[in-house]
């Protein structure tokens, strides 16, 4: 029985383990912060066909939940010419003297269409639980366009904005507003920044904010900042800080969160 050529098997291992990484991607069921920062998991360099990627890391934590904690990531890519396909899966799991603290799922689908080298659109869906929060149920989707500011081999600067639909039923328990609903329509706008520091090494800015059109008071913010390490071609080495802040918790749940992240990631 004559062999496949060495380097055709391995193209044909990395397409076969990247499909099943993007299909079991679509299929999961989850969710994570109120926030999730999707522009930091797109590989803009990927050249068409599937990629892929997964990520283990510790946290730890000040605000609502002081604690550390233990994620999981996948993700999956398909690129062809102008259409670009993002499909990402998070869990959060902790324990805290042999009680279950931390219980968090997460799923993200996006797709982005490039009309010009500094103009696209994206449209996404997203599902989250997540017990900490009081999030029983956390639904949304929205469109809206991308704009490239700046791009280079040093590092680059995006900007964002998009229409949401959001749906969220909190948990029924002993709180106040327990087994509430809230259906609202919120805007998101994003700055990204990205910079080569080294050969190897990179630094990525991430400023989100989403306020309820009809109250803007009530907003949602995110910061991040991350700092890669790539120690070869197929793994990764992060180390980031961020910060949100939800002018309307649920609640009993904190305003402000902040994280300090390391993670070690494999591409496909």
């Amino acid at each position: 029985m004559s062999r496949l050529p060495e380097s055709t098997s391995r193209r044909v291992l990395r397409s076969a383990g990247s499909l099943l990484l993007l299909l079991a991607l679509l299929m999961a069921r989850g969710a994570a912060a109120q926030i999730v920062n999707a522009q930091a998991l797109f590989d803009d360099e990927a050249k068409d066909g599937l990629s892929g990627g997964m990520e283990v890391s510790a946290d730890w934590r000040t605000g609502s939940n002081n604690l550390l904690v233990t994620r999981g990531l996948l993700l999956g890519q398909l690129r062809k010419g102008k259409h670009t396909l993002l499909g990402v899966a998070r869990g959060e799991y902790g324990i805290a003297q042999e009680e279950t603290i931390v219980s968090k799922l997460m799923e993200h689908v996006r797709y982005r269409y490039r009309f010009l080298p500094w103009l696209a659109g994206e449209t996404f869906a997203q599902h989250e639980l997540d017990a900490f929060r009081r999030l029983q149920l956390r639904a949304l989707v929205g469109a809206g366009p991308r704009f490239t500011l700046w791009k280079s081999e040093a590092g680059g600067l995006i900007l964002g904005m998009a229409a949401m639909v959001e749906y969220e039923h909190l948990r029924s328990d002993d709180a106040p507003d327990a087994g509430n609903r809230f259906f609202d329509l919120r805007l998101s706008s994003y700055v990204l920044g990205q910079l080569k520091l080294m050969e190897n090494v990179s630094l990525m800015e991430t400023f989100y904010v989403q306020p309820k059109v009809t109250r803007f008071s009530d907003v949602r913010l995110l910061n991040e900042t991350l700092l890669a390490f790539e120690v070869n071609k197929l793994l990764t080495f992060t180390t980031g800080f961020i910060v949100t802040y939800d002018a309307a918790p649920p609640a009993t749940v904190s305003r402000f969160d902040t994280q300090l992240r390391t993670a070690l990631g494999v591409k496909f």
